[in-house]
């Protein structure tokens, strides 16, 4: 144990000097820290709201002013107003999202990484994504994975510009100082094409017909989506949600990915869903129609190709009052809460 000499600087009463010693010994005192904690889960992250068309802007700047070979991915992330300073960006407190360009005849060379992602497109077509040696073609309402530590990279053989959302966990990932990545210049070989079916989340082999080093389901179909969702919609549907449905990986019957849920929502015209809160975060893109969103008492409205963010804990309902459809592409970190016993939901009374 460290000694001292007292002196005329040292501290003046036994108590000063004991809290002294606690902290050169690396050690802290639980009464001190529990001041800070209190009964609900709390989050300096704040509901936020992206719009689509400011996004766009700044992104097609982006594609005059930064080359491919500068950026390598030309990827602008959604940075949440609550984010403590020094903090790297993020959405909530565990989620990523960003939107990512990609012009004719341009290629994001390959990388892999520890954190999960998913991409929903959002505009163009004529783009892919090479997994692991499987390439995926990327279109407008498409729902692809890139499960962590997959190799992966994007290319453009089309016409104008490809844009779609990105939404990792690594924000995560970062926190329990896990987060890597490798990159490389040398594009993979493209294995021979595995039939949509195979790749699809909704229609699967039942024996083990996927390639081996793909974990699971590369892609889901807005249409398979939509088909699930209008045998739905006759239905009254959740007070919360309206009519939802959750992506699922039909080889495990869980969430898309470990730490990530994903769902498409229909809020349907006329239709003003209830308030509840819980303590997983929320990001949801506007994929058509418009309405609101009233998340901690504020009104936030939404058009196509927002995204706005439900930090955890923040009570939030939807709402729809024009006589066309709202659908809500969304990902949460559910799965990872969950996974630690920390799953908790509230409803307002």
């Amino acid at each position: 144990m460290t000694t001292h000499t007292v002196g005329p600087e040292s501290p003046a009463t036994p108590e000063e000097r004991f809290y002294t010693e606690l902290k050169e010994n690396h050690l802290s005192p639980l009464w001190q820290l529990m001041g800070g904690i209190g009964e609900k889960p709390s989050t300096t992250m704040r509901p936020h709201l992206w719009r689509y068309a400011d996004a766009r802007d700044h992104l097609m700047k982006a594609g005059e002013i930064v080359s491919m070979e500068d950026a390598a991915r030309r990827v602008l992330g959604f940075r949440n107003p609550g984010c403590p300073p020094g903090q790297r960006t993020a959405a909530t407190d565990s989620l990523w999202a960003a939107l990512q360009l990609v012009l004719p005849g341009e290629i994001a060379p390959p990388h892999r990484h520890t954190p999960s992602a998913l991409r929903f497109i959002i505009e163009g077509e004529g783009a892919y994504t090479v997994v692991n040696g499987q390439r995926v073609p990327m279109e407008e309402g498409d729902f692809l994975l890139t499960p962590g530590g997959h190799w992966h990279e994007h290319g453009h053989t089309g016409e104008g510009p490809m844009i779609w959302l990105d939404g990792l966990d690594s924000p995560l990932v970062n926190k329990l100082s896990l987060y890597t990545i490798q990159e490389t210049e040398t594009l993979q070989p493209v294995q021979r094409p595995v039939p949509e079916q195979l790749l699809n989340g909704t229609v699967a082999p039942a024996w083990d017909a996927a390639p081996a080093d793909v974990a699971q389901p590369l892609m889901f179909k807005l249409r398979d989506a939509l088909e699930a969702i209008d045998h739905l919609r006759a239905l009254p549907g959740d007070p919360y949600d309206d009519i939802v449905v959750e992506y699922r990986n039909p080889r495990t019957d869980g969430p898309v990915m470990t730490n990530i849920a994903a769902y498409l929502q229909l809020i349907r015209p006329r239709v003003d869903t209830k308030s509840h809160r819980h303590t997983h975060g929320t990001v949801y893109h506007v994929v058509r129609g418009s309405g609101h969103s009233v998340i901690d008492g504020e009104r936030y409205e939404w058009t196509k190709g927002d995204t706005f963010a439900v930090p955890l804990w923040s009570e939030h309902s939807h709402h729809n009052p024009e006589g066309e459809d709202a659908l809500l592409f969304s990902y949460t970190d559910r799965p990872a809460v969950e996974a630690l016993g920390l799953g908790r939901t509230e409803a307002s009374a």
